[in-house]
């Protein structure tokens, strides 16, 4: 549980990134010549801080003018590229999708439940600490590094890097849990307990089943999975209706919401789950090497952007001709002309 949660709040954070995909190019677009010069000059105690650091710095001796350039050249990217990405109400949900939902569940489970999957190769009273703060933590920053990572990509253009985002991490999510590091992550999540997976047999199924484990799961599950759906798909068929322009009905935005629906439960479930059972049966049989040798293929075809798969399902969700774009700097012109167009008239 402790690593999977590593690879899943990244790519919900992703995902977010890649459903309001549309709508966060606008807004950079929009914002961009003079959101962050407002934000920075509300902050006078930062930038004197920042001032005070730099010039302690230099006086060390350890800040040449070639680093204070580096530096400042940094500084200056961060604030372009990484500001709008966090300031929008996209990015907003996604923090508060992660901290009020997924962080509690998560932490209910491991305090319910410690011998259960990852746990069991420890007990309660050897559980570190540290371990239950840090995985607190990366299940909130993976998320907002997730959610970063593919809008930096989509504010370039690179539609396909954007969505592969939350293909990778969700190949990483269900690998490790059907396969782990001993090819038995499966009977780990079958097992109620530590002493169910040391006596493992697939009648462990129906007392796991009946677990504490299935009840939390499925009350999270209930509780979270259709926001998260909600969000994700009402923002990428809004975001296309709205490029579009003209009048939809509402039969028409129910059936592209629902095809996007499906489209994204195949590209999870199908594709990375199945890779990920597979990959399990491949390593059961012949090993690590000759396993993952095997799998290499339908990983390749589902992954790559010249293979064809992966962009078809790419373009079904997003609702884009192709996998590559402008940057959003491109963009700028465009939307200011047809302001002053408009203004005008």
């Amino acid at each position: 549980m402790v690593q999977v949660d590593v690879f899943w709040s990244y790519g919900i954070g992703a995902s977010f990134a890649m459903g309001a995909w549309r709508q966060l190019r606008r807004l950079k677009a929009e914002r961009r010549d003079e959101g962050w010069q407002v934000e920075w000059k509300d902050q006078p105690d930062l930038l004197a801080s920042l001032k005070a650091m730099r010039r302690q710095l230099r006086r060390g001796g350890a800040l040449g003018k070639r680093d204070e350039s580096k530096l400042r050249s940094l500084l200056e990217k961060l604030k372009d590229e990484l500001g709008p990405g966090l300031n929008n109400q996209y990015s907003m949900k996604n923090l508060l999708f992660l901290s009020l939902l997924f962080v509690p569940s998560g932490s209910v489970l491991l305090w319910s439940n410690p011998s259960w999957e990852t746990m069991q190769v420890g007990r309660y009273e050897t559980i570190p600490q540290w371990l239950v703060g840090i995985f607190t933590t990366t299940n909130i920053t993976q998320g907002v590094l997730g959610f970063l990572v593919t809008y930096h990509y989509l504010m370039q253009g690179k539609y396909f890097k954007a969505a592969m985002q939350t293909v990778w991490a969700y190949l990483g999510f269900f690998f490790i849990l059907a396969n782990g590091w001993d090819n038995k992550g499966y009977q780990r999540f079958f097992s109620k307990d530590r002493k169910s997976f040391e006596e493992w047999s697939w009648g462990n199924v129906g007392p796991w089943l009946r677990s504490d484990v299935v009840k939390i799961l499925l009350t999270y599950g209930v509780g979270f999975l259709p926001i998260m759906y909600w969000w994700i798909t009402k923002w990428l068929v809004e975001g296309y209706h709205q490029e579009r322009g003209g009048d939809v009905s509402d039969a028409e935005l129910t059936r592209d919401a629902i095809e996007t629906f499906i489209w994204l439960n195949v590209v999870v479930f199908g594709f990375c789950l199945g890779s990920a059972a597979l990959a399990t049966v491949l390593i059961h049989k012949l090993g690590w090497a000759k396993g993952l040798a095997a799998l290499a293929p339908v990983v390749a075809l589902g992954t790559s952007s010249r293979l064809g798969i992966a962009p078809a399902m790419m373009k079904k969700i997003m609702h884009v001709e192709s996998i590559e774009g402008a940057p959003v700097e491109r963009t700028v012109e465009p939307v200011q002309a047809r302001e002053t167009v408009a203004a005008m008239a």
